[in-house]
C-alpha cells in the first residue's frame, strides 16, 4: 500500500499530532511526549464547540451541538435534521440518540428536551408554540425554519417549561 507520511510533528501543550496520509485512509496518531501513550482524541484536540457523534457501522455522523436543531424518529431509525436544513437518517432509535446526547455533552445537553416518543428538539431555536394548533416551529430567525407537530399535552409542558426557564432567569 502505498503511504506518504508528513514528517510534521505540531506540538499542542506537551501533545503532538503526526497525521499519515495514505490512499485508502487517514489515520491520526496522537502522542504523548513522556511515554509516548496514545490519548483521547477530545482531550488532545480540546475543542471548545462540544459535538455529538453519532458512529455505527459503516457511518460516522458529527455534528456541532448549537447546529443541531431536532432528532425526529422514524421507526427503528431517527433523522438528524442541523441548522442548514440538513436531513441524515441514521440506524439508531431515538432513545439511543437520548443516550448518547447525555453521555458526549453532559451538562451542555441541557439545551435539548424530548418531546413525547418522537423528536428530541434544541430550545435554543424554539420560535413559536402553537398549542391550539399542535404547532412547534424551530426556527434561528435568519432563514432556517421548521415546522413540527407535537401532542397539545407535550406543547403545554413544554409551553410551562420554557416559561419556568424565563421566569428563573429574569429573577
Amino acid at each position: 500500500m502505498y503511504e506518504v507520511k508528513t514528517g510534521r510533528m505540531y506540538p499542542r501543550g506537551g501533545v503532538y499530532f503526526v497525521l499519515h496520509f495514505s490512499i485508502s485512509y487517514i489515520r491520526p496518531v496522537f502522542l504523548q511526549a513522556a511515554g509516548r501513550k496514545l490519548l483521547n482524541l477530545s482531550s488532545a484536540i480540546g475543542s471548545h464547540v462540544k459535538h455529538i457523534v453519532i458512529s455505527k457501522g459503516t457511518e460516522f455522523l458529527r455534528v456541532p451541538s448549537d447546529r443541531l436543531m431536532y432528532v425526529s424518529s422514524d421507526g427503528n431509525y431517527s433523522n438528524v435534521v442541523t441548522l442548514d436544513g440538513e436531513k441524515r437518517l441514521v440506524s439508531l432509535q431515538l432513545g439511543q440518540i437520548e443516550d448518547l446526547i447525555g453521555d458526549q455533552l453532559g451538562d451542555h445537553g441541557g439545551n435539548f428536551l424530548r418531546l413525547g416518543r418522537s423528536l428530541i428538539i434544541n430550545v435554543d431555536y424554539i420560535y413559536l408554540i402553537d398549542i391550539a394548533k399542535q404547532q412547534l416551529i424551530l426556527s434561528d430567525c435568519a432563514g432556517s425554519k421548521h415546522d413540527l407537530t407535537a401532542s397539545r399535552e407535550v406543547l403545554i409542558k413544554l409551553k410551562a417549561y420554557m416559561e419556568a426557564i424565563i421566569n428563573t432567569n429574569n429573577d
